[in-house]
């Protein structure tokens, strides 16, 4: 069960994982998988997840479905020779992260997304009918509406608990007020 979740708004233009970095930092130490879609693949992250500015584990692991985009080792049409050590570390980590994604305990993890991170997108755009996509023009316009869908569905959910509904079954609360 997720405790915590970042919040950011990007416009369909931007690349996917450009804010994300500067969320790194604030992620609990409690935290022990980052789950993430294959669009933030990178070493830069996951290795920003995984090492701190010391080159200390965190203790946190980085889980996020290979992207075909990347393949390790191979050089770049434009590179000559051979990789230099740190190349092959990153791709050693790489492999790493890519072997426990794929193994049982790492596909389980993984499999939380789908029963977290992904209904309670589908479920606020049912909810607050956003879908299939935000009305609003401009981008500090649709930030400040899905801040505000966030606030209000953490309201519904302790109204619903208030009144003795436990499932999270709040859509009884926007029919009936």
């Amino acid at each position: 069960r997720p405790r915590w979740c970042a919040f950011s708004a990007q416009p369909a233009s931007a690349s996917e994982y450009s804010s994300f970095p500067g969320k790194i930092s604030h992620v609990p130490r409690s935290t022990r998988y980052v789950l993430a879609d294959s669009g933030y693949d990178s070493n830069a992250i996951a290795d920003a997840v995984e090492w701190d500015e010391r080159g200390r584990r965190t203790g946190k692991r980085f889980l996020c479905p290979p992207n075909g985009r990347y393949r390790p080792g191979r050089a770049s049409p434009t590179r000559t020779g051979h990789l230099s050590r740190a190349e092959r570390e990153a791709s050693a980590r790489r492999a790493k992260r890519t072997a426990f994604y794929n193994s049982p305990p790492g596909q389980r993890a993984y499999a939380q997304r789908s029963r977290s991170v992904e209904p309670l997108h589908e479920r606020l755009k049912a909810l607050f009918d956003l879908a299939p996509r935000v009305w609003h023009r401009g981008l500090n316009n649709n930030k400040t509406l899905l801040l505000s869908v966030i606030f209000c569905y953490q309201l519904l959910l302790r109204l619903n608990h208030k009144h003795g509904r436990r499932n999270a079954q709040v859509q009884w609360i926007l029919e009936n007020v």
